[in-house]
């Protein structure tokens, strides 16, 4: 399946939601002062709110053990035990997160099944391949695709990075837009001002809302947005502008 990476909409696409997937998790779609993002939800999600990735397995996330491997190579063997299903990572990403190449980053392409055994092969998205060659000292984790399987932002339950507002109700497991940069409708926790700056709200009781920022010194809230031309009030939505991206 080919799919374009970027879009030039039209005003309402980013409204369009399907069961099936119509372009590839993440693409990106700008629609003249706006700027969405393709994504497929983890539960249902309504318009307005915010959204996070998904929480990953931490037993694959840092120090799996490697084969070696050369400079060129498209494929990184696994030699750590793991359970991981076919594609599970397909248009994620590996990292080399500590001792030798640390830093390093690959678009993954596809990866192969292992259940409670070594081997697992990951076939990099990169025509190049690697650009240094790795020992069996090398440690690596592996990251599902960041929009795949998004949730609504949790006040009291931060699984990863706020990414964006939905713009129509998106069902579990459906396809749809979240905005990422540009004027979009909130659900607003407090009484915002307008023109001030907004935070992810830790609010458990408006999963999926901003609110003002004031740090306090007690809670570090991802800044994600700018209130617009009018005060919010708790529990509405408002004209906001997004600039996670």
């Amino acid at each position: 399946m080919s799919f374009p990476q970027m879009i030039s909409g039209k005003p309402g696409w980013e409204k369009q939601t399907s069961t099936s997937q119509k372009h590839k998790l993440g693409t990106k779609m700008i629609i003249q002062d706006r700027v969405f993002r393709y994504v497929e939800a983890g539960e249902a999600i309504t318009a307005g709110l915010l959204t996070m990735g998904k929480d990953g397995t931490d037993g694959h996330q840092v120090d799996l053990a490697v084969a070696a491997g050369s400079v060129g190579d498209t494929t990184i063997t696994i030699t750590t035990s793991s359970t991981i299903a076919k594609d599970l990572y397909k248009d994620g990403y590996i990292i080399f997160n500590d001792v030798e190449e640390e830093g390093h980053m690959y678009k993954i392409k596809s990866n192969t099944a292992v259940s409670s055994a070594t081997g697992c092969v990951i076939t990099l998205d990169e025509e190049d391949g690697l650009v240094t060659a790795i020992t069996t000292s090398q440690q690596v984790g592996l990251y599902e695709n960041p929009y795949k399987d998004v949730e609504i932002h949790d006040g009291d339950g931060i699984d990863s990075a706020p990414l964006g507002w939905a713009q129509v109700d998106i069902a579990s497991g459906s396809y749809g837009w979240i905005c990422v940069n540009g004027w979009t409708a909130a659900l607003i926790d407090g009484n915002p001002a307008a023109g001030s700056p907004l935070v992810t709200s830790n609010n458990s009781s408006l999963n999926g809302s901003v609110e003002v920022y004031d740090e306090d010194g007690t809670a570090n809230l991802a800044p994600v947005a700018v209130n617009g031309p009018l005060a919010g009030v708790a529990g509405e939505y408002a004209f906001i502008k997004a600039n996670i991206e």
